[in-house]
């Protein structure tokens, strides 16, 4: 009696060895993949028995990777009035601590790519670098500039939730400026019409600066006739007489008047 109980304790002590041995834990950024032929595959978080032979795990990890998309050039966003952009955007993404989220990823990627940052990258970027396409596309190049944030809200919702199970978290803007006019195509149909705008823009800013130089310079003669007025009526009330105007001052107001004519 006292030998079968002892064989029945030295087989539950050694079931639980093995149990322990083949016991597989994660850590809380990861999940354990258990897949089994003819069984469901399983997601545990934090760990689970594992069978040898019989069954396979596989560790996801859950925490944030970067896929990075630069287009620069030819290669830059065009707006909706055809101006193109350099832009490089950084988007974080992450698989949630989800079951039906990591089998998703474990199904569609395999957990050892989805493990590796530069696989993500590949998987991702040409995805992502249509998402900045289609939400450039709906702005002008002034609305583009002018509001990070709302572009930054319309790439996100242009991303959707469609990326093989991950989640996007954020989206954040490194470099997004106008590309150089000697980058673009003038055979190109957006560009030739970018190229437009841009010339058209550049007129106005340099009409607009020479309006405000020359308010400038109205202003500066203005002051300075006022002040000599003031010189003027002070003097004449301490009963001096107006010096003579130097020749120079006449000349000077001469060359400016021909000056001004030139640019009516």
């Amino acid at each position: 009696m006292m030998g079968v109980i002892a064989g029945m304790v030295g087989l539950g002590v050694l079931g639980g060895m093995i149990f322990l041995w083949r016991y597989r834990r994660v850590g809380a950024g990861e999940a354990l993949v258990v897949e089994q032929a003819g069984a469901p595959t399983r997601v545990c978080f934090g760990g689970a028995p594992v069978l040898p032979v019989v069954q396979r795990a596989e560790v996801l990890d859950l925490s944030a990777r970067k896929v990075v998309v630069e287009r620069r050039g030819r290669q830059g966003l065009s707006c909706r009035d055809g101006i193109r952009v350099d832009v490089r955007a950084t988007f974080l993404v992450k698989v949630e601590r989800r079951p039906e989220d990591v089998l998703r990823v474990a199904r569609e990627v395999g957990c050892a790519r989805a493990n590796r940052v530069e696989e993500v990258q590949a998987l991702l970027e040409e995805r992502f670098a249509c998402v900045l396409a289609n939400a450039a596309s709906t702005f002008n190049f002034d609305e583009l500039v002018g509001d990070r944030s709302l572009f930054i809200d319309h790439v996100m919702m242009e991303a959707g939730d469609e990326l093989l199970g991950f989640k996007l978290e954020k989206v954040s803007l490194g470099r997004l400026d106008q590309t150089p006019l000697d980058q673009l195509d003038p055979t190109n149909v957006l560009d030739a019409r970018g190229i437009l705008k841009l010339t058209e823009r550049s007129t106005r800013l340099a009409v607009e600066k020479n309006e405000q130089e020359r308010h400038r310079l109205w202003m500066e003669e203005r002051e300075r006739q006022e002040e000599e007025l003031r010189q003027t009526e002070a003097r004449r009330k301490g009963g001096e007489e107006e010096p003579p105007r130097k020749e120079a001052d006449l000349e000077w107001e001469v060359e400016k008047a021909l000056a001004e004519r030139a640019r009516n």
